[in-house]
């Protein structure tokens, strides 16, 4: 003890001491684990101090021998606690991305701030659930739940592991949330509005921050929809050094690198992004004397979306002025019930590429996310996506075109075609192993073998039904860029053999 407190020893595990400045007794006790437990008596008589410590210390014995923790910290210490360790792993480099989704949940729940830990039981849980529902004005959704119960359990995780709380009394969590649609999106009409009228609305406001939150959100708007990044997680993270230009022969394109909740990725942007990004530079007084290509290449370690005066863009400031906007224009509600957010962005872009003709498996690799969960969400939307697919107009339009210019590219085969009409003794064309794949892969091709591919992958196709379905072993066979790219991806998975990626990529037998 420092200089001028007052110590006195009752047992070897229990103690009294008293700081040269205070009136009250502090207690000492000396748990199993070797920890020292301290607490204040609240009284300044030894002998009621000394009453206090020996109860505690009697208790604690008797809590021991029932499985129970023998001493107990406040929740917000606990809290703090785990969000601290979850913070220096990722400051480490280490941890995981979600960490700071749990470390965002554990600055929101306030409510059992003041209880202790170990008294957290099924009952209070329950109090909790009706305390945020009515705090958030509605049931939360089976994710937001999710995200708020595992950082419940990193919490208790760390109760357990200093001996706060036992196993046998640690709380089950529950998720009676409400199963989460997916997002409404917009249309291609909706989707010009509003981008145009971006552009004049930073105006209407005569709060600056406001101002300057809008001039971002014009250029964040035209980001998520030209790179279907994860708003928030993804696009609020995004540092100049994370943009670059990639080359493909004499072509160039812009690749971004996110991290998000499934880890890291590059993508590509779509053309003209790099004119809103350079917007977003021009806003950045700092880097103003740069040309966006002198930006690229300095790798600068700073924010892409700042404000003109107030640094990095406040993420609530974002959501609360788009949602203003929607408002405003009626916009906030889909024709299908479905409520329009900045994440709405993402489902457009992923429509449009679908309406491409853009694979799922293509697309999975672009956004992030698993090729069973892009079939689960937009399978629904497919029929009419590609109308003109079904239809078989497609099919029949590109072998009318082609026709037309195998016609008019040699006038020598018309006359010959049309000479053999008339005399019989005359062959005929032979329809070329070419014009067989075009017309195979227009037609059937590249849904089998993304079919094909799905079923093997998820481990209900072998590798032989694989093949077979790809008619790998037919005369007539011709190596798809669907199924070469498949069939790569899933020898570097170590899921297809070296013999059954010869085969699709040459048709060897």
């Amino acid at each position: 003890m420092s200089g001028g407190s007052e110590v006195i020893v009752i047992s070897e595990n229990v103690r009294l001491d008293k700081r040269a400045r205070s009136t009250k007794w502090q207690a000492r006790i000396k748990l199993a684990s070797g920890e020292w437990h301290r607490f204040s008596t609240q009284t300044n008589d030894v002998e009621k101090a000394t009453e206090a410590a020996l109860k505690f210390y009697y208790t604690a014995d008797d809590r021991l021998k029932n499985n129970l923790p023998q001493s107990t910290r406040k929740f917000k210490r606990v809290a703090e606690f785990a969000r601290d360790r979850m913070q220096a792993e990722l400051n480490a480099g280490g941890g995981k991305v979600s960490y700071k989704d749990y470390i965002a949940a554990i600055d929101m729940i306030p409510f059992f701030g003041k209880w202790d830990i170990g008294s957290i039981n099924l009952a209070a849980l329950k109090q909790y659930d009706e305390w945020r529902a009515q705090k958030m004005r509605r049931q939360p959704a089976h994710s937001t739940i999710n995200t708020h119960n595992t950082a419940f359990g990193r919490i208790f995780d760390e109760a357990e592991g200093r001996g706060w709380i036992t196993g046998s009394i640690r709380p089950t969590l529950f998720n009676k949330g409400k199963k989460a649609n997916s997002r409404g999106s917009f249309s291609k009409d909706e989707y010009e509005f509003i981008y145009k009228n971006l552009r004049n609305w930073p105006e209407k406001t005569q709060n600056v921050k406001a101002r300057e939150t809008r001039e971002v959100l014009r250029n964040y708007v035209l980001f998520l929809a030209n790179t279907g990044v994860r708003h928030g997680t993804e696009a609020m993270g995004l540092r100049w050094k994370h943009i670059s230009w990639i080359s493909e022969g004499d072509q160039r394109y812009l690749s971004i690198y996110v991290s998000g909740k499934t880890g890291g990725r590059e993508l590509i942007a779509r053309d003209r992004t790099d004119q809103f990004l350079d917007r977003q530079r021009d806003m950045n007084a700092e880097l103003r004397h740069f040309t966006f290509e002198e930006l690229l290449s300095a790798k600068l370690d700073d924010w892409v979306f700042k404000t003109r005066s107030f640094g990095k863009v406040d993420f609530f400031n974002l959501v609360r002025n788009f949602k203003q906007f929607l408002d405003e224009n009626n916009l906030a509600i889909g024709s299908d019930g479905k409520v329009r957010t900045l994440y709405s962005f993402r489902h457009f872009y992923a429509t449009l590429d679908l309406q491409r003709g853009i694979s799922t498996h293509v697309l999975s690799r672009q956004l992030g996310n698993s090729t069973a969960m892009l079939d689960r969400f937009y399978s629904k939307l497919s029929p009419r996506m590609n109308a003109s697919l079904h239809s078989g107009r497609d099919a029949q339009n590109a072998l009318n075109a082609k026709n037309d210019s195998a016609d008019s590219a040699d006038s020598a085969d018309s006359a010959d075609s049309a000479d053999s009409a008339k005399d019989p003794r005359k062959p005929k064309k032979s329809t070329t192993i070419k014009e067989q794949a075009v017309k195979q892969d227009i037609t059937e091709s590249v849904p089998l073998v993304d079919k094909a591919f799905d079923l093997f992958d998820l481990a209900k196709l072998p590798e032989a039904a694989l093949l077979a379905a790809l008619g790998t072993n037919k005369p007539d066979y011709v190596v798809l860029e669907t199924a070469t790219m498949r069939a790569l991806t899933s020898f570097e998975a170590g899921r297809l053999s070296e013999a059954g990626l010869m085969k699709v990529l040459g048709g060897t037998n």
